[in-house]
């Protein structure tokens, strides 16, 4: 061990963590890499037991990007592998737990409304891809959670949808795998609004074997993000506010007037609609499967919203008439 690069190490924990007594899934085997071979490379030669705290923070922390998620997943990495090399790389006096510094906040998207403009945002997508934009607004399905989903997957008699698979990008293909937990196998509840989009959308688009992927993308492969997104024009990308919107999801937000939003928002928007609709932090927890809860409370924001309104509202009602 005393002659174990980080390099070694670290390649040989990633192709051997188990996470609750199973592999890594092959997506995040592969961002797990991506980050090692980006990120820690300065390291890379370095044994283990040369690495002190003042090079990670000169080598790594200072090196990675102005990017809140990508900082959390490296640090988080890099803090797991040392966790379990400082028993046997440091037999006598082991460093303490890495520390890095708090990654800077960064823009957070704000919410759709609920307001019947963005309700109707869906009519402006590929008429191929509305049943998807409903689905992730109304039911907080993820992106690869509803590309993998099968016709026998949807029951419109039940107004049911089981979620059993979820498909991933690894080595640049998209491929359909199962859930990262058993907490992502589920069955819920479709919206009964949306019964005759689903009949609709399985009469059109999907084929009738029961295996058939309900959004199907080239050559039957499980679509992808860059096929529902659409193309953005060079000036788009150089200015959000330019005139031209491209097409596909990129066209439908610049007509709703959010070109900052992205397709995952949908699934803020559905936690927000089940916030106002009554939900409790713990139901809302299980709706969007957040293990954490005040990733959940962050909805009853929402609520608190709705109350000012209505307060505001009721003070107008007590408002003398003005005479004419």
């Amino acid at each position: 061990m005393l002659a174990t690069t980080f390099d070694e190490f670290a390649r040989e924990w990633i192709e051997n963590r188990l996470v609750k007594g199973r592999p890594l899934k092959d997506r995040t085997r592969e961002h797990y890499l991506d980050i090692h071979e980006r990120w820690f490379k300065p390291l890379h030669e370095r044994t283990l037991t040369s690495i002190t705290h003042t090079d990670i923070e000169r080598c790594v922390y200072r090196a990675l990007p102005d990017a809140p998620t990508m900082r959390s997943h490296a640090y988080s990495l890099l803090k797991s592998i040392f966790r379990t090399a400082a028993p046997v790389a440091w037999s006598r006096n082991p460093p303490s737990p890495l520390r890095a510094p708090p990654p800077a906040p960064g823009p957070r998207t704000s919410p759709c409304s609920p307001s019947p403009r963005y309700k109707r945002s869906p009519t402006r997508c590929l008429p191929r891809h509305r049943l998807l934009v409903l689905l992730a607004a109304w039911c907080g399905l993820r992106f690869g959670e509803l590309t993998a989903l099968r016709r026998r997957d949807i029951d419109l008699n039940e107004g049911t949808i089981t979620v059993e698979q979820a498909a991933v990008t690894v080595a640049s293909q998209r491929i359909i795998t199962t859930p990262k937990s058993a907490a992502g196998r589920r069955t819920i509840y479709l919206p009964t609004h949306l019964t005759e989009d689903a009949r609709h959308h399985l009469a059109a688009f999907t084929t009738t074997d029961a295996e058939a992927l309900v959004f199907p993308g080239n050559d039957d492969q499980p679509l992808t993000p860059g096929q529902v997104y659409g193309t953005c024009p060079p000036d788009r990308q150089e200015d959000p506010e330019a005139d031209t919107p491209g097409n596909g999801f990129y066209r439908a937000r610049h007509q709703i007037g959010r070109p900052d939003f992205r397709f995952h928002d949908l699934r803020h928007f559905a936690a927000t609609m089940a916030a106002i609709s009554g939900a409790t932090t713990k139901e809302l927890m299980q709706f969007a499967r957040h293990s954490d809860i005040h990733v959940a409370m962050r909805y009853q924001e929402a609520v608190n919203d709705r109350k000012k309104d209505l307060a505001k509202r009721m003070a107008a009602l007590a408002q003398p008439a003005v005479e004419e």
